[in-house]
């Protein structure tokens, strides 16, 4: 089903009004997250984390070499996104705190105060704070 753009815009439109900048921006962060770790997970190598192993091949394999199941994978990939909608819950939260929902519309990275602001939230919430 392919979906023109003038629905596109309709469909975010009523995302935004019914859960607003915050809400889009917690389920783009959330996508994002998951679809970081996926693709690190998924490649070959790891060399800033050190992990000298085909992670790619890890990914369905445990350490005993039996293959996961795909009902396994599932439930993995179901814990991950849920880890990864709870970062981006603190990070949404961390930047409604600092007022920067709505500077997030202008051009944030032009101003060094927001964007040092931005990246204050984001290190925050990365470390568990």
């Amino acid at each position: 089903m392919s979906v023109d753009r003038t629905s596109a815009e309709a469909n975010i439109g009523d995302f935004l009004e019914k859960h607003g900048k915050a809400g889009f921006l917690k389920l783009l962060l959330t996508n994002y997250l998951f679809e970081l770790v996926m693709y690190y997970l998924h490649s070959e190598k790891n060399p800033g984390g050190g992990i000298k192993e085909d992670t790619s091949y890890r990914f369905y394999v445990n350490g005993r070499e039996r293959v996961y199941t795909p009902v396994q994978i599932e439930r993995f990939k179901r814990d991950l996104r849920l880890e990864c909608s709870r970062k981006a819950d603190l990070i949404v939260r961390e930047l409604e705190n600092g007022r920067l929902i709505d500077k997030l519309t202008e051009d944030f990275i032009r101003n060094p105060e927001v964007a040092q602001l931005v990246d204050q939230a984001l290190e925050s919430v990365m470390r568990g704070k």
